[in-house]
């Protein structure tokens, strides 16, 4: 059949395609991360119900029988010509690979075939799918609201051809309901001069020669590993495209690394149903699945060297939580005057990434909405924020770049630009705001910062006198000089333990022995409470049930070492009651005190109860600690308490 093969267009207008195409270029890095999020969009957006199945296959085929075979070897050896002679060093040593992956026995052929989709429907005329995905270029026949829409993702699948080449098989029906098989080939390599000297396109179609035409019926140029019909020859039923891959280069695990990329990006159209992907001898992804493949350890390891992994693919797990919903989720609804319906889910917990999540049909689009990228106040949490509302959709859309990975207002026509920024920052605003209501604590807790006390401090020198009483509104004065610790008068201790137990991710004042902290505490044998401040030589006395009261002695108090303290946490639980986490630095039983921690003096907190140790005389005793193990305690304090709390550690 010399009227069917390789086609590459006579090229009379002087032009020249250099082997850098724009559109496989774009897809380069990273090939199949890139594969694995533009082949199902294209497929979501055809779906004619749910949900839209994806199966994925390496098969092999003798070299020789592959179609417009001879055509392909001549246009590839005048390829390499041609690049030898624009000095291309990458284009020559692409040629030179092509042409030995020719000449092997068999050629590795990667398939990509979808179904209860519409297929690419026809005829190959412009404003057909059909003829956006085979002859158009920066052409996308699709609605407002669908996936994609630049007409690039298509030059996916041939940045994974070690011979830039892809066969698309389809069956579509027409208004009539009659069913139409077609099947056509292409190939993006470069300008090149035939035998009679004329210079002939880059890019080259299997087909029809004349007019480069797919083949519309089903004959013997066609092979049947190109052909979707059953077994019968029967159409119906076997609408669908299917993208035959030539010359995909298997990378050991190439299974797990699509499977990872296909579930970081789609999980949300998973998740709801809309979409299955089975891969041979790789993971079946699915609604059922999904949590199973999330989890699946080699899945994991297979693209740890993807850029922003395996961070991306541990927070899509989150993400996946938070839009399953349930008790622990917050859902929040607005209405943007231009997006339109918008939904944010929050799950708030331990572990999880402070990020928002942006979806849209299912897809992710982002990370990092503007606005919405900083929250190193806030309590852990996982969002995932999405718009329902079409016409939101259809903005949001027409802000993305051909990524479809952000969204930039200035893609958007001049006079839509403002609507654009308008919109995502009232969003964000919006999704702050929820976020605060849900996922911030209030601040309930302060601690003075005593490590800056070198710096900000107003000690006299020893022998200048009492210290002055400086006016907190009035100029600070900045010196550069160490301050003195007090000596122990009266059994205080220098040394205790003192940390906000709400300052996330510090290691805590924990004043050791040169912290100069006066941190004396309690041995009130008979376990009164004293309401008397202390007088006399020792300014720094304390009093057992909460503060100074009058009429009563002042208590005897023991030297304490004070053993510091790593990432000490205090949650009320009750006015009266306190959850208390810290991790010590020593081996061995632990005395502890709490203390309600003050400007000049810390006064000590009567504790009544415990679920670790024993309480005697207000303290907390026999807490058996390990270096470096978390110990968390519920205490039950004699009264109720409002204020800083501090941590006195020592050891028996």
């Amino acid at each position: 059949m010399k009227d069917i093969g390789f086609q590459f267009p006579v090229d009379d207008s002087g032009q020249w395609d250099g082997f850098n195409d724009p559109g496989i270029e774009h897809f380069t890095g990273n090939r199949l991360q890139h594969l694995g999020r533009e082949v199902p969009q294209n497929t979501i957006d055809a779906k004619t119900g749910s949900p839209a199945r994806i199966s994925i296959a390496l098969i092999k085929v003798p070299a020789k029988t592959l179609p417009g075979y001879k055509d392909l070897v001549d246009a590839i050896s005048r390829c390499t010509t041609a690049a030898a002679k624009d000095k291309s060093d990458k284009a020559s040593k692409f040629f030179e690979a092509a042409s030995k992956l020719l000449s092997a026995k068999d050629l590795s052929i990667l398939q990509i075939r979808d179904a209860n989709t519409t297929g690419l429907s026809g005829p190959c005329e412009n404003g057909t799918p059909f003829f956006a995905m085979l002859k158009a270029t920066g052409q996308s026949q699709k609605p407002g609201t669908s996936t994609g829409s630049y007409g690039i993702g298509k030059f996916a699948p041939f940045a994974v051809s070690e011979l830039r080449t892809v066969f698309v098989s389809t069956i579509w029906s027409d208004a009539s309901g009659k069913h139409h098989h077609y099947v056509q080939g292409k190939s993006v390599l470069m300008s090149h001069l035939d035998a009679k000297g004329a210079t002939r396109r880059g890019t080259g179609f299997w087909g029809r020669r004349k007019g480069c035409l797919p083949i519309t019926e089903l004959n013997d140029a066609v092979p049947d590993w190109l052909r979707m019909s059953d077994a019968n020859g029967d159409l119906t039923g076997q609408c669908g495209t299917m993208l035959s891959i030539i010359g995909f280069s298997p990378a050991k695990g190439w299974q797990q690394v699509l499977a990872a990329n296909i579930v970081e990006n789609f999980f949300g159209a998973i998740w709801r149903g809309e979409l299955e992907v089975e891969i041979k001898d790789g993971p079946k992804i699915s609604a059922e699945t999904i949590d199973d493949v999330l989890g699946n350890d080699a899945v994991r390891s297979s693209i740890a060297d993807q850029p922003g992994e395996p961070e991306l693919f541990s927070n899509v797990a989150d993400y996946l939580n938070t839009l399953k919903g349930g008790a622990e989720v917050e859902l929040a609804k607005t209405e943007n005057l231009h997006l339109g319906t918008c939904e944010l889910r929050i799950l708030v917990g331990e572990n999880l990434p402070k990020r928002v999540a942006v979806l849209r049909n299912g897809m992710l689009i982002t990370e990092g909405l503007p606005g919405l990228k900083r929250f190193s106040d806030f309590k852990e949490f996982a969002a995932v924020l999405e718009c329902t509302a079409e016409k939101g959709l259809s903005l949001l859309r027409a802000m993305e770049p051909p990524r479809h990975d952000a969204f930039e207002p200035d893609r958007l026509p001049p006079d839509r630009r403002a609507v654009g920024r308008t919109a995502l920052r009232e969003l964000a605003e919006w999704v702050r705001k929820m976020l605060i209501r849900h996922a911030k604590d209030p601040v309930q807790e302060e601690t003075n910062l005593d490590e800056l006390a070198d710096y900000f401090g107003d000690e006299e020198e020893e022998g200048e006198g009492s210290r002055r009483e400086e006016n907190p509104t009035g100029r600070i004065i900045l010196r550069a000089r160490a301050i003195k610790a007090k000596p122990n008068r009266g059994g205080a201790a220098v040394g205790a333990s003192d940390q906000n137990p709400e300052d996330e991710g510090t290691t805590g004042l924990d004043g050791g022995p040169d912290s100069g902290e006066q941190g004396g505490t309690l041995d009130n044998k008979d376990g009164t409470a004293h309401n008397e401040a202390a007088k006399g030589d020792d300014p720094q006395a304390e009093g057992a049930g909460g503060g100074p009261a009058k009429g009563s002695a002042l208590p005897q108090r023991t030297l304490f070492t004070g053993l510091p303290l790593a990432d000490v946490r205090a949650v009320p639980l009750a006015p009266a009651k306190r959850r208390v986490a810290f991790t010590p630095s020593t081996n061995g039983q632990l005395v502890i005190e709490l203390q309600d921690s003050g400007t000049d003096t810390n006064y000590a907190l009567a504790a009544v109860g415990t679920d670790v140790g024993q309480v005697e005389h207000g303290r907390i005793v026999k807490v058996e600690a390990v270096a470096g193990t978390r110990i968390v305690m519920e205490v039950e304090l004699a009264e109720p308490f409002i204020g800083t709390l501090r941590v006195v550690a020592n050891a028996i």
